[in-house]
């Protein structure tokens, strides 16, 4: 299976992967006023930076999907190294969460009339 090698600076790696996965992502995330162009956006909120290691499965058979987390929101500091490697492996780490992923409804019907909707209100500003 495919698997994410994930290291913190010089800590151990996180190897995240199972075998019913449908998606796996490593996210490094820099959020707040993170240059001098950037327009505050009115309270003193430090810059948060953080990774997190997840997953979304993609059973088989009718199975129940869900969101898996091999790291949540692990803090960051300027000068950190983040090592993702893409590997494929048989030995992985267990995650530390998971929970039930909502169900996709397919109803061409539903979908179709919510299409509709949206074209109708937004027809005026794009049609000539």
């Amino acid at each position: 299976m495919y698997a994410l090698k994930v290291s913190i600076n010089d800590g151990a790696p996180i190897v995240a992967g199972a075998d019913d996965l449908a998606v796996l992502n490593t996210i490094i995330n820099c959020v707040g006023q993170l240059g001098p162009a950037t327009m505050p956006n009115g309270t003193e909120q430090a810059v948060d930076l953080h990774v997190s290691i997840g997953g979304l499965t993609g059973r088989r058979d009718g199975a129940s999907d869900e969101h898996l987390g091999w790291l949540k929101m692990q803090p960051l500091q300027v000068g950190d190294t983040i090592t993702v490697q893409l590997i494929e492996t048989s030995a992985v780490d267990a995650p530390i969460s998971g929970e039930a992923a909502a169900e996709r409804k397919r109803d061409e019907k539903e979908y179709f009339e919510h299409c509709r909707r949206v074209y109708l209100e937004l027809k005026d500003k794009y049609e000539i």
